[in-house]
């Protein structure tokens, strides 16, 4: 299948006209601007992202909290994780008391070793591992 670029300003138009409760293929779209699209945009594209998005929001669509969640910079962490041996450290934000790295995948609460805000330390180091 072909990808097609284009440029933020078109990405966040068919952003908002696809914020749940949305038909499928809109809401799958959605829900791939966190999973899919969040690591391939700068910063600055995903603070501007979550200012233009964040008042359209319905905060009691389970979909809009997540967005919220990936999106807001005052919620995103470090997390150092220790499994079978091997210590890694993970950038996740925090979405329902677990740090995710994405929608349908967090970090195991027992692996966990220690978390730092990346906001309280150095949002410059605020981009996907």
């Amino acid at each position: 299948m072909s990808e097609f670029k284009i440029d933020f300003f078109e990405l966040a138009f068919l952003a908002e006209a696809c914020i749940p409760p949305a038909p499928i293929a809109r809401a799958s779209f959605f829900a791939d601007l966190s999973d899919k699209y969040y690591s391939q945009m700068t910063q600055e594209e995903r603070n501007k992202l979550f200012e233009w998005l964040t008042p359209k929001l319905d905060l009691a669509n389970e979909d809009c909290q997540h967005f919220f969640a990936r999106f807001n910079i005052h919620n995103q962490y470090k997390v150092k994780h220790t499994y079978n041996g091997r210590t890694d450290e993970t950038y996740a934000y925090k979405f329902n008391g677990k740090y995710h790295v994405s929608r349908s995948q967090s970090i195991n609460e027992d692996y966990i070793d220690c978390v730092s805000s990346l906001t309280a330390t150095n949002t410059s180091l605020y981009t996907p591992l």
